[in-house]
């Protein structure tokens, strides 16, 4: 088990043993932004590339190491500490930043209340569902594949993270596609739910900077990671 693995692995129990009893108070909700009329629909089943689309995924299963598909189980934890632990270390844990878990709790809830109802509006079924030969490497989830609800959290994740230490931008974002790429790996969603996963991501994120009381978390969260990171409080230039 290499260092990446072990931290994922660290962050999975340690996320387990603090969780929350209740669900934080999310950002954004369906009533206030629908994400199904900004999307355009997934592949038509049985069009070339909807068929391109599960080749990729049984690609990415053949291709991928016993290590990787380890990766890609651990990665079916939606929490941002199991997504970039890895990138900012030990010091990046739940136990140590109460503001910063909660801010991201409540993105995390965003993400459940605005894309899960649009789910139903593209009726996609997932690989492992819809051909026997994808094996159900992640944790197995039926609800719709299009788009992928983990991508969207992972983007908005990275996005809220960059602007907090944008020290580790770049290594931000490649662990963020790493992150994504598990979805494919563990049979969950095709390469287009991922694409659609990054659009939304991205257009929820645009709607989460317009919210004050995410700014004003965000505004504090930033002062606690930094801290705890040992960074200066003042973002570099």
């Amino acid at each position: 088990m290499n260092t990446r693995q072990r931290l994922l692995l660290a962050s999975c129990l340690l996320t387990f043993v603090i969780a929350p009893a209740f669900a934080a108070e999310p950002y954004i909700t369906d009533k206030m932004m629908e994400i199904a009329p900004l999307m355009a629909p997934p592949p038509v089943k049985g069009s070339p590339l909807d068929l391109a689309d599960m080749q990729a995924v049984l690609d990415a299963q053949a291709h991928a190491s016993d290590a990787r598909k380890a990766q890609a189980f651990a990665d079916s934890d939606e929490t941002v500490y199991v997504m970039f632990t890895a990138v900012l270390g030990e010091k990046f844990n739940a136990a140590a930043l109460p503001k910063t878990s909660l801010m991201f709790e409540r993105i995390g809830e965003s993400e459940d209340e605005t894309l899960d109802p649009a789910k139903p509006a593209f009726g996609r079924v997932r690989p492992w569902l819809a051909n026997p030969a994808v094996k159900p490497i992640a944790k197995q989830t039926k609800s719709g594949s299009y788009p992928s609800g983990h991508t969207t959290r992972v983007t908005m994740n990275a996005a809220v993270l960059s602007m907090m230490v944008p020290e580790k931008r770049r290594e931000i974002w490649a662990r963020a596609e790493d992150y994504a790429e598990s979805r494919v790996i563990g049979g969950m969603h095709y390469p287009t739910d991922i694409l659609a996963g990054w659009r939304s991501g991205t257009a929820m994120t645009a709607v989460l900077m317009q919210q004050a009381n995410f700014r004003a978390d965000l505004a504090a969260a930033r002062v606690e990671l930094r801290a705890a990171l040992g960074l200066p409080a003042e973002l570099p230039k």
